[in-house]
């Protein structure tokens, strides 16, 4: 791809070479103009026509420039909420795994767990003039149930084979 992409710059340098050689003439040329602004009026020196494409062609770039300045900062800050919905996410998808296999009886419930699962999410919120997105995460209730009351299936199934014996 990047051998590509060279090949197409060299052959659109090459054209553009192409058509400045064949008009030699035009672009040597020196001219002279006066910008008129209805209130005063200003002399511009004389300057290759070549220059004068270059200064106009270097302006609209930097007016193209600046005219993307405010959306590339709104998609900044959309990145830095998406990141920050996306940690959250997986903050309370960890806390909620957690919590399964707690009433699975898989893992023992351990405070310090938590702690460790969780991610920076704070550090991405700081986002000017936005209050920070309370995470549902933290509003969840964890509760321990007794490993006979765990599974009522398994009750029914121990008793129907006491009953048989």
């Amino acid at each position: 791809m990047k051998k590509a992409t060279l090949f197409i710059w060299v052959i659109i340098f090459g054209f553009i070479a192409l058509v400045i050689f064949q008009n030699q003439t035009f672009f040597l040329a020196k001219n002279a103009f006066r910008l008129n602004f209805g209130v005063r009026e200003y002399p511009i020196p004389e300057l290759y026509n070549a220059v004068i494409l270059l200064v106009f062609f270097f302006s609209g770039l930097i007016i193209a420039y600046l005219f993307n300045f405010s959306a590339r900062f709104k998609a900044r800050r959309t990145i830095k909420k998406l990141n920050t919905t996306i940690a959250s996410h997986i903050n309370e998808l960890a806390e909620l795994k957690s919590e399964i296999n707690t009433l699975k009886g898989i893992e023992t419930p351990v405070d310090e767990q938590a702690e460790t699962v969780k991610l920076d999410v704070n550090a991405t919120q700081k986002i000017a003039d936005e209050s920070p997105a309370e995470n549902s995460a933290d509003k969840t209730l964890k509760y321990d149930a007794p490993l006979e009351t765990a599974n009522p299936a398994g009750d029914d199934e121990k008793e129907s084979s006491d009953k048989k014996e």
